[in-house]
């Protein structure tokens, strides 16, 4: 079965208890009302054997079997007969009989009755006795009484043989119910489970309302509030972005004034303080500079607009952002291209959107590897790899490096945004990122893979 958690296995459970509980207690009822039919039909099997059976006897005893006094030579000399099985009995073992005077001296008795006479009350009526329920009947006209008797464990055998034959069914049914309620149960929580896979699906990038048709009455509230929240939630995210996007852009022109007024004015004679404040300004604003592309690169990335979904050679690709890093001089040494020459490898996406992925990965090695040296891989079937060799990531923090403003401990200036950018457009790209500390082989550093589909050549 689900997971004994899952709602399915707690509504078998439950109903399976219940069910099997009323069945016990409809069996023990019917069990005991069996009982009492059982004692009351063989008390009147006693009766009527009884009246029966002292017409019978009648015909075998003389009248001075039960004349004679009960001294113990008359005893002697009238011994008690010893009927066989099938004179004038039953052929039960469980049923015997005793016809005595009133001096309780046994005259006739069943084969397998006792030979000392039973201790019954000799008056019409039932004795319970160790091993016997015994009727007496007297005759109406002579000194005669007759005790007709009932196995005692013989009546506790019947009962607990219908008791086991009421019971043994809900023991053999029990386990096909169990699996009868399990199928019904899953059934008919189809719709929910297919409610909470639709709820599941969605996230930033998807934000679309969920279908309430064929869902029952029941989960078309969950249904509407969730849709409602859904699109308020779109609505938040959209202002989200917008403010992000609107605010990164309107801070490109002013920043590009004042970077370009910097370097002019680092240009002049200035005195040594001021032309460290000066450069210290040039710093920060340059630092700001690149978050706002950040910005506009993560509201570019979560935005609804669609990506052009085209043959993207990934090789050209890392070329072209590989070569804008090798401008700065200290990475023309450390940043190594691999790329294969004698085919291409092509991917299907928008060129610009992957761009920004590996810039953000050849950035976030630049900013954590301590000056090893960065490899950019592009290999078959469409996949493009950055690697490192400096001191990694922490496992703890691997995944969490997708989310937003999720820092590497070792340096405050990556693995911000940056990640977060690269996670998302791969996922627009129906791609797969995967994140290893270290490189497999390796003793040491961070890769990043991109695995994207991959275009028909």
């Amino acid at each position: 079965m689900n997971h004994p958690h899952s709602l399915a296995a707690r509504l078998t459970r439950s109903l399976l208890w219940t069910i099997g509980l009323a069945w016990m207690a409809v069996a023990c009822s019917s069990a005991w009302y069996a009982q009492v039919e059982i004692n009351e039909g063989m008390d009147n099997t006693l009766i009527d054997t009884g009246h029966r059976l002292m017409d019978l006897a009648l015909h075998d005893l003389k009248p001075t079997d039960f004349t004679a006094s009960a001294d113990s030579s008359a005893l002697a000399a009238h011994p008690p007969t010893k009927v066989q099985r099938g004179d004038i009995g039953f052929a039960e073992d469980y049923l015997v009989y005793q016809v005595v005077d009133a001096s309780r001296r046994v005259l006739l008795r069943s084969q397998d009755a006792p030979v000392a006479p039973l201790a019954a009350a000799l008056t019409n009526g039932f004795t319970d006795l160790p091993r016997w329920r015994v009727y007496t009947y007297q005759h109406p006209d002579l000194p005669l009484f007759i005790h007709v008797g009932d196995s005692v464990a013989h009546r506790r055998e019947a009962q607990q043989e219908i008791t086991f034959w009421l019971l043994l069914p809900i023991l053999g049914v029990l386990p096909f119910l169990a699996l009868l309620i399990y199928y019904t149960t899953r059934r008919n929580l189809a719709p929910l489970q297919h409610l909470s896979q639709q709820i599941g699906q969605r996230n930033g990038q998807n934000l679309a309302a969920i279908s309430g048709t064929a869902l029952p009455t029941e989960l078309q509230t969950i249904t509407d509030s969730t849709n409602h929240l859904l699109h308020r939630l779109g609505e938040a995210l959209d202002t989200e972005r917008a403010l992000a996007a609107n605010a990164a852009h309107e801070l490109r022109t002013p920043l590009a004034t004042t970077l370009l007024r910097l370097h002019a004015l680092l240009e002049l004679p200035l005195e040594p303080d001021a032309k460290v404040e000066a450069t210290k300004a040039l710093e920060s604003l340059l630092q700001l500079n690149r978050r706002a592309e950040k910005l506009l690169q993560m509201s570019r990335a979560e935005s609804a607009a669609a990506l052009s979904w085209e043959p993207v050679n990934l090789g050209a690709l890392a070329g072209t952002v590989v070569q804008d890093f090798w401008a700065q001089t200290d990475l023309l040494d450390r940043l190594h291209l691999r790329v294969p020459t004698e085919y291409d490898v092509l991917a299907l996406g928008d060129f610009d959107a992957l761009a920004i992925v590996l810039r953000n990965l050849v950035e976030n090695a630049v900013h954590h590897s301590n000056g090893s040296v960065i490899e950019v891989v592009v290999e078959l079937p469409a996949t493009l790899r950055v690697r490192d060799f400096g001191p990694g990531v922490p496992q703890d923090k691997l995944q969490r490096m997708r989310q937003r403003h999720v820092k590497n401990t070792h340096n405050a200036a990556g693995y911000g945004l940056g990640m977060s950018i690269v996670s998302t457009v791969v996922e627009r790209h129906r791609g797969r990122l995967e994140l290893a500390s270290p490189p497999p082989g390796y003793p040491a550093g961070f890769e990043a893979s991109v695995h994207l589909p991959v275009a028909a050549g």
